[in-house]
């Protein structure tokens, strides 16, 4: 059992997060999700730091960042720091985004190798596809506040989406409510006002000859069934309304320009790395609207083959955006803002929306980059290439440091997006949402599954041989006659000719 109870985590005085009390009774895997900067990898190494307030049981701790100094990919390091803390875990396990760097193969070697073991599991992670396949529970971290939903990622976002539309249902109903009281309280004032004015002579001469008390009742009564309106109106409980998510407009005459055209040509050519051959004979032919994705086991060449197609073609007429892990493209006495609109046709509102969209906003944007944390800069940096008219975009593994927030922002924005992109990511849910069109690398060969390998006439007409054979062996050996021996004969001379050709 584990019992967070009364815990504050605070950054430079600020509360990230407050939990009254979270108690987890049995063997249970939880997904811990929030933004960028919302406490998840302080919350978990703030557990592992104060083991004992919280549990009896042995604590195991996999953190995100490793040290990389095995002379592994990033993919191999991580499922080595893997191995050796799953091989010492204890009762309660905590993992900060297990999944970055891993390819599918590794993704699912983990995921079969936690759901064996009998412990309490919280995983912060951003990737969706993992946390549908194993949490039982969610954890959002919501204004400080840890909100817990059963169910795995997909029923959180049903839940939310559901609270989503409740919360406009609401505001629309406040609004119609309001706007009805205020037009009633309007006319209820215009008939009380206009009641005690005679409309002619002979309503003036009628009201002297003793009606006026008639009227004034009569206005006094308007006028108090309009302060009752006003009331009922100053009574309305206010409804804030639910904030909407802003769609970027790209622009796309430049991707117009180039119409149909195959913008990317490789033809039979040879990719090595540090003189070491690792795809061969590649043909690619990509246009000026294709979405497509690599994908490969870690280490198969996919970083090679972007930064190949980048340098080929960085000094032609194309305009590229490549974005890598260890990009540094940043200014860092400039503000996010001027970092941006340095390189960008795009006006203030138009860049102010796609940050909006990653959850930078407001004063947030007038930031000088040298003060915002990785994590931030990776947003920054994402939101340059997608505001500098860029033909081409490259991606070479944009979401490892992004929350799951952010990820489905930019998934609809690359969605909407009008160029080309050729996009490298592990994560499988972002790949299949923005790119139709896959090219896995396969023995050091690149190749689209989804197009069928091109029949063999010799090696169909050698299987339905083999089959005929094995026919009539099975007929010699039951009983020989003439006729099969020559069948025989024929059948296998027909496959040494092909064999021999």
């Amino acid at each position: 059992m584990m019992n967070l109870n009364d815990i504050t985590l605070e950054i430079n005085g600020e509360t990230i997060i407050s939990i009254d009390n979270n108690t987890v009774q049995e063997h249970k895997t939880i997904g811990l999700i929030g933004r960028n900067g919302s406490g998840k990898t302080t919350l978990l190494k703030h557990i592992i730091n104060n083991d004992t307030l919280y549990t009896n049981q042995r604590i195991t701790y996999i953190p995100q960042l490793k040290n990389n100094d095995m002379g592994k990919s990033g993919g191999e390091t991580t499922k080595v720091y893997l191995q050796q803390g799953l091989k010492n875990s204890g009762g309660i396990l905590l993992l900060d985004e297990p999944t970055t760097h891993l390819d599918e193969t590794n993704a699912a070697w983990l995921l079969n190798e936690l759901n064996k073991k009998k412990a309490i599991k919280i995983i912060a992670s951003h990737d969706r596809d993992f946390l549908d396949q194993i949490a039982e529970e969610i954890w959002a971290v919501e204004d400080t506040k840890i909100a817990v939903y059963p169910g795995n990622y997909s029923h959180y976002k049903e839940i939310e989406a559901h609270n989503r539309q409740r919360e406009k249902d609401e505001y629309d109903k406040y609004i119609r409510e309001k706007q009805h009281l205020e037009k009633a309280v309007e006319n209820k004032s215009k008939q009380a006002a206009l009641s005690n004015k005679p409309k002619n002579k002979t309503d003036s001469d009628f009201r002297q000859k003793g009606a006026k008390p008639y009227f004034n009742k009569l206005q006094k009564k308007l006028d108090q069934v309009a302060s009752g309106m006003e009331s009922r109106l100053n009574q309305l409980e206010e409804k804030e309304k639910p904030e909407e998510e802003k769609q970027v407009i790209f622009y796309s005459h430049d991707v117009e320009k180039l119409g149909s055209k195959t913008v990317i040509r490789l033809e039979h050519e040879d990719i090595a790395r540090e003189e070491k051959m690792l795809l061969k004979d590649v043909s690619l032919y990509l246009k000026a609207t294709d979405k497509v994705s690599i994908t490969g086991t870690n280490g198969s060449g996919k970083t090679t083959l972007l930064n190949y197609i980048y340098n080929k073609y960085r000094n032609s007429n194309l305009a590229i955006g490549y974005f890598y892990q260890q990009l540094e493209s940043l200014d860092l006495n400039l503000s996010i803002l001027e970092n941006i609109t340095k390189s960008s046709s795009y006006d203030e509102t138009t860049v102010r929306t796609a940050l909006a969209r990653l959850n930078i906003k407001a004063d947030e944007v007038h930031k000088k980059v040298s003060v915002i944390s990785g994590g931030e800069r990776v947003k920054v940096q994402l939101v340059k290439l997608l505001m500098a008219n860029s033909q081409v975009l490259i991606l070479d593994e944009p979401t490892n440091f992004l929350d799951v927030h952010s990820i489905e922002a930019l998934e609809e924005m690359l969605k909407n997006y009008p160029g080309l992109i050729i996009l490298v990511s592990h994560d499988k849910r972002f790949r299949e949402r923005i790119t139709p069109v896959s090219y896995d690398i396969q023995n050091r060969k690149l190749v689209n599954p989804d197009i069928p390998v091109p029949r063999n006439a010799e090696k169909d007409e050698l299987m339905v041989l083999e089959t005929q054979i094995t026919r009539v062996l099975s007929e010699l050996s039951a009983e020989s006659t003439p006729e099969l021996e020559e069948e025989f004969e024929r059948l296998i001379k027909q496959k040494n000719d092909i064999n021999n050709q």
